[in-house]
């Protein structure tokens, strides 16, 4: 269900989100990077152990201390982005995962905190849900990791809960007929909910 979004997150890093902000472009200096701008001017001195190009919303993606976080041309903090494919979450129907304090939550395209960070894990938009869970871990299995126990439910893109936290797994989702199958007390069941404004 959810290996389509590696190829949507190729077409997307392709895409607007990362298209380069008119001037100013990263450089590297002594294995730290920086910025500059199109006049050749340092903006954010070298600091940062790896960088993305600054997108067309003013923002760019840099690795400090080992976390992928989102800074705004005048190089202040955003946000820290939930890592995926060792670098930061991919957009997915204009959201993308951040982590604050151990929580999860979503954030847009300019790096501004959509839905608040209060989810143990996340998985990513999928027309317009979003299952989550609370009490869940990752677990470490190979080179991936998975997610195991806690409570799941589903949120649609307000961060408004749908479903609530209370399911042992959230099989389906038919955003359509808006009807989910979960796993309750051990058995399948169908669950619907009603569209919110």
């Amino acid at each position: 269900m959810y290996q389509k979004y590696f190829y949507i997150s190729l077409f997307l890093m392709a895409g607007s989100l990362f298209a380069q902000s008119k001037g100013i472009t990263s450089f590297e200096e002594n294995g730290l990077y920086g910025f500059k701008n199109k006049k050749g001017k340092v903006i954010i001195e070298p600091q940062y152990e790896q960088t993305m190009e600054f997108t067309k919303s003013g923002v760019a993606f840099v690795v400090s201390k080992n976390k992928w976080i989102c800074i705004d041309t005048k190089n202040k903090f955003l946000l820290e982005s939930f890592l995926y494919d060792n670098g930061p979450d991919y957009i997915v129907e204009s959201l993308a995962r951040y982590v604050e304090e151990g929580k999860m939550g979503f954030h847009n395209e300019r790096c501004q905190k959509v839905i608040e960070a209060q989810y143990d894990f996340a998985y990513p938009f999928e027309n317009g849900y979003a299952i989550v869970c609370n009490g869940c871990e990752l677990k470490p299995e190979g080179e991936h990791k998975r997610i195991v126990g806690g409570k799941y439910g589903v949120i649609d893109k307000k961060g408004n809960l749908v479903i609530p936290i209370d399911s042992e797994a959230i099989i389906s989702v038919d955003a359509k007929k808006r009807i989910a199958e979960v796993k309750q007390d051990g058995k399948t069941v169908k669950v619907k909910w009603k569209a919110r404004s």
